[in-house]
């Protein structure tokens, strides 16, 4: 059935258009506004209204579902100013964005922000609230509703009784948000949740009788009371994001340790930043990690405590620029005799990193030279080791088990510290692949059937291992799944607390010529869905298939595989999958990045 306006709280003037986002028309005579536009569907049902103009399009904020309209819809739209934020402008202005740079927009940083738009030209970015625009009979008052993406603002109207607020995603309906991964701000606390709190809090404050948000139903019954509701399981969120150890006492570190000092753990342990270095009887060293070209510091104090030895391997826990970006100066150093051992689930993410949506993407790959089988015990000098699958603070990352010094060790990486230290964990972020049970209660399971003495954790931070710590933990693990499916709008976790749902592989790449992309879509309900796929590409490039219709099992997933011919001068340009999931025409999903130089 096509989408149809419907009248917003009974009133014949003000409308709601279903798309790939809410979009609402206010209506005076053969005039219009708009507030969002979705993929732009609604311009083909305002003549029913018997409107002739649109004065302006308003946007609460500029993910893609919200104004991907604007440049396929372009010629129905000119002339007509496009309204946004003030602080949409990095989002959204190619001659200011920065995820349009090679060689990937993940290397080295943690966006915070997602599903940003193919480049629109001719935007206005002249929205400061807050502040009060008039129109026609009508004042539209602009308010900041931070949360769901920094410059995201809403709309109050007060129309006769009704006091109308377009809220953006704000709030999807009572104890609901879509999206909720949009809430990482960063990948380790719940800053970002605390922030979508207190702006449902001021927008309670603004007295609504009516929410129209951008995903969801609007909301007449209680609005008031749907946003306390949603403010305080926001709330109870944020605490349960910053710390799987709450209440906790501090752990003590097993050493004395600074920045930038190469530090004794134990007799054959030394810890250097982001790094740990084991030492063999026979002179050899194997490297934990390196995640910097090592300064001239390091090797003044590597030839002061431990000279005449040789860095022979380093070991990697996951791919993280802080983790990896020193690996290949290291082997230039050492005569290119290095040897860098991975977990084979890392392994591709370390050779091919720009093909990964993950963020603190490395600035180059580094070549893996030995990769190790899950539970594989291996063998280095006197030291017997065994890698295991660690996911946590993302999927991609390791452990390995070993006795030093007589002691029953692990080298964690980046999931657990002390719990005084960054809440004790290495956070739970969906960018990053992170599950609070797929990843973080597997990973915790396993270490209270390891019980190890000592966690040799990342970023200066080896300490004790308690286990009574842990079996606080679990519980965590499953008190904020209940907590995530309670605020997904159809209680699927993965769906809505995740942004790989769907995705385009490779996330970035540089080409000269004709070249493939996949879609991955899953299913992670227990039935089927139809999805149908299609590749936005810029003006003269094509695809092949030009669409893919998928069925995709209960709790599956399936791939569509493109081949995309591009043409024209050379530009860095953004691909997106058109996708209608379960009947639902969801809008652009997913992006990858390409950058042509025929």
């Amino acid at each position: 059935m096509a989408p149809t306006l419907s009248p917003v709280a009974g009133l014949p003037f003000v409308y709601r258009f279903e798309d790939c986002c809410n979009v609402y028309v206010v209506q005076e005579g053969s005039r219009a506004l708009l507030i969002d536009l979705g993929a732009g569907g609604v311009l083909d049902a305002l003549p029913s209204l018997g409107i002739e103009r649109i004065d302006a399009v308003y946007f609460t904020h500029a993910h893609r579902d919200q104004c991907q309209g604007a440049l396929t819809r372009a010629d129905r739209l000119a002339g007509v100013p496009l309204h946004f934020p003030r602080r949409a402008r990095p989002f959204v202005d190619p001659a200011a964005r920065s995820d349009l740079t090679p060689p990937s927009p993940l290397v080295g940083r943690y966006p915070g922000r997602f599903d940003p738009p193919r480049p629109i030209v001719g935007a206005q970015y002249d929205l400061r609230p807050p502040a009060t625009i008039p129109w026609g009979g009508f004042d539209l008052e602009i308010v900041a509703l931070p949360g769901h993406i920094d410059h995201q603002v809403g709309y109050l109207l007060d129309v006769g009784e009704h006091r109308l607020a377009f809220c953006g995603d704000a709030i999807h309906s009572a104890g609901k948000i879509h999206e909720a991964f949009h809430l990482e701000t960063d990948h380790y606390t719940g800053a970002g949740a605390r922030k979508a709190a207190e702006s449902l809090r001021t927008l309670r404050q603004l007295r609504p009788t009516a929410l129209c948000p951008a995903h969801g139903p609007v909301t007449l019954d209680d609005p008031i009371g749907a946003l306390r509701r949603t403010e305080s399981l926001l709330v109870a969120f944020a605490e349960l994001k910053d710390s799987p150890f709450p209440g906790l006492p501090h752990v003590r570190r097993l050493a004395r340790i600074a920045p930038d000092t190469l530090s004794p753990v134990s007799p054959h342990l030394w810890v250097w930043n982001n790094s740990y270095l084991l030492t063999s009887d026979s002179g050899a060293v194997l490297m934990v990690d390196c995640g910097a070209p090592l300064s001239d510091a390091f090797w003044a104090q590597f030839e002061a405590h431990l000279r005449g030895r040789r860095i022979e391997v380093v070991l990697v826990t996951h791919p993280h620029c802080d983790h990896v970006d020193g690996i290949e100066s290291l082997r230039e150093s050492v005569g290119g005799e290095l040897q860098v051992w991975a977990h084979e689930a890392i392994a591709d993410a370390i050779e091919d990193p720009y093909r990964y949506r993950r963020p603190w993407l490395p600035l180059a790959p580094a070549r893996v030279d030995r990769r190790l089988l899950e539970a594989e015990v291996f063998i280095w000098r006197e030291y017997t080791f065994r890698a295991l699958y660690f996911p946590g603070q993302t999927d991609l990352h390791a452990a390995y088990q070993v006795m030093i010094d007589g002691h029953h060790a692990l080298f964690c990486g980046d999931n657990f510290y002390p719990p005084q230290r960054w809440g004790g964990y290495g956070g739970l972020s969906g960018l990053n692949g992170g599950h609070p049970i797929e990843g973080w209660r597997r990973s915790i399971d396993l270490l209270v059937q390891l019980e190890p003495e000592w966690l040799l954790a990342a970023h200066l931070q080896p300490f004790p291992f308690r286990a009574g710590d842990f079996e606080v933990a679990r519980r965590w693990c499953d008190e904020i799944a209940r907590a995530m499916a309670t605020l997904a709008p159809d209680g699927c976790v993965e769906r809505h607390h995740s942004p790989h749902a769907f995705a385009l592989e490779p996330y970035a790449q540089t080409v000269r010529g004709a070249f493939l992309v996949s879609g991955r879509i899953r299913n992670p309900y227990r039935h089927g869905i139809e999805a149908v796929t299609r590749l936005m590409l810029p003006d003269q490039w094509r695809a092949t298939p030009d669409t893919a219709l998928l069925h995709l099992a209960p709790e599956s997933e399936g791939v569509v595989e493109w081949s995309v011919t591009p043409s024209g001068p050379p530009c860095a340009a953004m691909l997106t999958l058109d996708l209608t999931y379960g009947g639902t025409y969801l809008g652009e999903k997913a992006e990858c990045y390409v950058w042509y130089s025929p």
